[in-house]
Order: C-alpha cells, then structure tokens, then sequence
C-alpha cells in the first residue's frame, strides 16, 4: 500500500510518495554498470507517480543537518552535503534515499512552502528537524504553527539497538532510550516528535507512520537488517503541482 498520510489528504496539490523494495534499489552507486539498472528503476518509479526527471532535485546525502532551499535553477540536480530540501516552486520535486532512516514530509499550505528531511540518528541529533522549520519560517515566510508534518517509515524503537558508546549522543532525550533483554535501543522516532512540538508545531499537525523497515522484509530495504555490501534503498519525494 502506498505511503498515505492523513494530515496531507485535502491538499490535492500536494504530492509525495515513498518507493518500496518491489521497485528495485534507487541509490546511486557511482559505478556505471551498478547505476545503470539503478537509474532505469528511478525512471520507472518516477514515471508511474506522472514525474519528468528533469523536474527532480536530490540531496547528496551526509547524515548531517544541512539544509538547502531549491528553485527552478535547482532542477535535474544533485544538491552536494545536504540532509533536508526546502522549495516553493511548483513542479519541482524535491528527492532523498533512505534505507532506515527516516523521510520526513513538510507542508506549509498557507505560504506553500514544502520540505523533505533525512533522518537518521546522526542528522537527528544534530538538528535536522529544527533547521529545516527555522529555515522554512526565516526564509521563506511560513508560520510553524500552520506547517504540516508527515513522518514515513524507518527503523523503530523494536530494532534500533546501540551501544554504550553511542548512548552520549542521546543524553538529551532520556525518554527515548528503552533498556531490555540486556540492550540499548532508542526510540527515533519519538525524537522526532518531540523535536518537533519544540519547535513549535502543533500536535495534531504531525502524523506517525508507524511501520518499520527493518519488520518488513518484503516492503522495504534494511541497511541494518540485511547488511548488504552496497547500500540499498528507497526513495522519497514531495512536490507542489
């Protein structure tokens, strides 16, 4: 079934989606053979949700909290050392891979302004979430409290398992950490949630999925799940039509 958020359901010029593991790997290897079948997926994928390829913009992903606003200028690009894109164009897609970490899905309807985060527990704790709000109120006019949240499917609570060494980084978010069975596992996606109702969103604004891609085998591509020795993954888009 298709990603679908309620929040986002009478905004009929609002467009996103998620591809599943059924549509094939759709991250960039750098090697031509690999890329090849990797880039007809993306053309696949792409065709059937109605969107031109030149309209795409992607970000080079870096599990950091960069953000970039895009324009027409941006399209058909790869915008290098970015976690979240920000845009007010219309046609123009704003696209990110993931393979655990999560997509997060901004609308702003009033000022239509969109966003699209990649949230892994890196750019999390970096501050991912509250750039791309304060960049989307600062430059380009919307309020937070109107600001629409989509949160797609990642690595829950149920596998996300650390170790003590990395259990510093999540010292600010106590409610986040569940000990059992003898290990550290961290609640992401509550992060999130928290991060942003800090930063000003309202609850029923932010909408959960609460499906995890290391669970399901058959949806969805799994770094840690599968380990593979090149990274698969799928991938995320929004756009306003």
């Amino acid at each position: 079934m298709p990603l679908e958020f309620q929040i986002f359901k009478n905004y009929h010029e609002l467009r996103y989606g998620l591809s599943e593991k059924s549509g094939g790997s759709m991250k960039l290897t750098g090697e031509l053979q690999k890329d090849e079948a990797i880039i007809k997926n993306r053309e696949t994928y792409f065709s059937k949700e109605n969107i031109s390829k030149e309209r795409i913009v992607s970000a080079g992903l870096v599990h950091k909290n960069k953000v970039k606003i895009v324009n027409e200028n941006h399209a058909g690009q790869k915008i290098q050392d970015t976690d979240g894109l920000i845009t007010s164009a219309t046609n123009l897609f704003l696209t990110l891979t993931v393979a655990d970490c999560f997509p997060i899905y901004f609308y702003e309807p009033f000022s239509r302004v969109i966003g699209l985060a990649h949230a892994g527990w890196k750019s999390i704790v970096k501050g991912i979430i509250s750039n791309i709000i304060r960049t989307m109120v600062k430059n380009c006019g919307a309020k937070a409290d109107k600001i629409l949240v989509g949160i797609g499917p990642g690595i829950q609570s149920c596998h996300f398992e650390i170790q003590k060494d990395v259990l510093e980084n999540f010292k600010k978010y106590p409610f986040s950490i569940i000990k059992k069975e003898g290990g550290i596992f961290i609640d992401l996606s509550e992060i999130i949630f928290q991060q942003l109702k800090k930063s000003g969103l309202l609850l029923n604004h932010i909408e959960k999925s609460e499906e995890c891609t290391h669970c399901l085998k058959e949806k969805y591509f799994s770094y840690r799940r599968d380990k593979p020795k090149t990274l698969e993954a799928m991938i995320a888009y929004i756009g306003l039509v």
